[in-house]
C-alpha cells in the first residue's frame, strides 16, 4: 500500500478556489456535487454507502475520520449486510480534516484507506474543512474536482479549472434511475403479518431490517413501477423510500403516489418520499441553502415535543397545506419541512430517517407503529 506521503490532493471548486492537501484512498480524478455531514466520527461506514449520496463528494465536519476502521461484510440471516447501507460506497469522494491511518475497534477489519482503494474512491485531507463548510451552507449547490495523485506527477492547474468551470449541472438529472434496483426483491420473515412494498429510491438497508425487525414481509420494487403493478402485489402498505438527487425529476414516482393517495393505501415516506408524497400533493420543491446533512433537532407540530434526529436530504417543501394534507413536523432551527400527514387518509411522511433515530424519546417506534396502525397489521 502508497504511504499517505507519497500522495497529493487537490480540490477545485467550480468559482476556481482551489485547496491543496494530502492524498489517500485511490489514485484518482472526479468531479461531483460537492456536500458535508455532520455525523460523528463513528458514522462514515452507513453514511458513505448511503445511496442518498450518490456520486457526491463529501466533506465530514468531524475532525478525524478513520478511527473505527472498517468492518467486515458480515450478512444477518435475511441476507442484509449487518454494518452497511448499501452493497459498495456511493460517494465519489471524501473530504477530511485528518485521517486516522491506525483505527481501534473490535469489529475493524480493514483501514478506511484500505477501503477506499478497494472501491477506487479517492480522499483528501489536511484540508479547513471548517471553512469549507461554512462556505457550503450558504451555497444553494455546487460542483468541485478532487484529485488524488503521485508526488512526482505535475498538476495542469489551468486545464483542471476549465475541466470544473464547463462542468455542467447535475439538478435535473435523474441520479435514482442508476441506484433504484432493477428487478423485484422479496424478503420474508416467518410467518410475516403483512407485507409493505418499497418503491426503490435508493432504500437504505436499515429501513429494510426495521420492517423485518416487525415481522412484516419486503417487496422492494424498481422505481418505475407503476400504480398497478404495485397493487398487483397485494401490499398492506407502501414505502416510499429515501435516495438522492432532484424530486422534481422522477415523474413517474409523483404520479404513483397521486394514485396512492386517491386510493387511500397506506403510505409512508422517508427522506426523498416525503418530498414525492408533498409534491404528488400539490406543495412545491426547492433546494435548501443549508443542507440538512446529520444530527438536527425537530418538533412535532401538534405537541411542541422535540426529537433529536438524523437527516440527509438537500431539499425541502414549502406551500404544504394544499389539500388535506399538513405539516406534520418542522425543523427547529430553520422551520423548514420536516414531515407530512394527510388529515383523513392513512398516509404520511418524514424528511428524517427515523430508522436511525437517536435521543431518549423512541422516534422511529413512533414512525413505524403509526405505519402499522394505518396499514391495519
Amino acid at each position: 500500500m502508497i504511504k499517505n506521503n507519497r500522495k497529493k490532493g487537490i480540490l477545485i471548486l467550480q468559482d476556481g478556489s482551489v485547496l491543496h492537501g494530502i492524498g489517500f484512498g485511490a489514485i484518482k480524478k472526479v468531479i461531483g456535487e460537492i456536500t458535508f455531514t455532520t455525523i460523528p466520527g463513528s458514522g462514515y461506514v452507513e453514511i458513505l454507502t448511503d445511496f442518498t449520496h450518490k456520486n457526491q463528494l463529501l466533506v465530514f465536519s468531524y475532525p478525524s475520520i478513520g478511527n473505527y476502521g472498517v468492518p467486515s461484510k458480515k450478512k444477518d440471516e435475511n441476507g442484509i449486510l449487518k454494518h452497511f447501507e448499501s452493497d459498495a460506497i456511493q460517494v465519489k469522494g471524501i473530504v477530511v480534516n485528518e485521517y486516522c491511518k491506525n483505527p481501534s475497534h473490535y469489529e475493524s477489519s480493514k483501514t478506511l484507506e484500505e477501503w477506499l482503494i478497494e472501491e477506487d474512491i479517492p480522499g483528501i485531507q489536511w484540508i479547513d474543512t471548517r471553512m469549507l463548510i461554512q462556505r457550503l451552507v450558504i451555497k444553494e449547490s455546487e460542483m468541485a474536482l478532487l484529485k488524488v495523485y503521485d508526488s512526482t506527477e505535475k498538476l495542469n492547474l489551468v486545464e483542471l479549472k476549465k475541466e470544473i468551470r464547463e462542468t455542467e449541472p447535475i439538478e435535473m438529472k435523474n441520479i435514482v434511475s442508476t441506484v433504484s434496483t432493477k428487478n423485484i426483491k422479496k424478503i420474508s420473515p416467518r410467518d410475516p403479518k403483512g407485507t409493505v412494498v418499497i418503491h426503490d429510491l435508493g432504500v437504505k438497508n436499515n429501513i429494510i431490517r426495521t420492517l423485518i425487525s416487525r415481522n412484516l414481509e419486503v417487496i422492494i420494487v424498481p422505481y418505475t413501477f407503476n400504480y398497478e403493478k404495485i397493487m398487483a402485489l397485494k401490499p398492506n402498505g407502501v414505502l416510499i423510500s429515501n435516495g438522492p438527487g432532484n424530486p422534481l425529476v422522477l415523474k413517474e414516482s409523483i404520479d404513483l403516489v397521486r394514485n396512492l393517495i386517491k386510493a387511500s393505501v397506506p403510505t409512508l415516506g422517508i427522506g426523498l418520499g416525503n418530498m414525492i408524497i408533498g409534491l404528488a400533493a400539490g406543495a412545491k420543491s426547492y433546494k435548501l441553502f443549508a443542507e440538512h446533512r446529520g444530527g438536527r433537532t425537530i418538533a412535532e407540530n401538534e405537541t411542541g415535543k422535540c426529537f433529536i434526529t438524523f437527516h440527509n436530504h438537500g431539499y425541502s417543501l414549502n406551500n404544504i397545506s394544499i389539500g388535506q394534507f399538513t405539516e406534520l413536523y418542522h425543523d427547529k432551527d430553520d422551520k423548514t419541512n420536516e414531515g407530512l400527514i394527510h388529515s383523513s387518509k392513512p398516509i404520511f411522511s418524514v424528511a428524517f430517517n427515523p430508522e436511525g433515530a437517536p435521543g431518549s424519546f423512541d422516534l422511529k417506534n413512533i414512525i413505524f407503529n403509526k405505519f402499522e396502525q394505518f396499514m391495519e397489521v
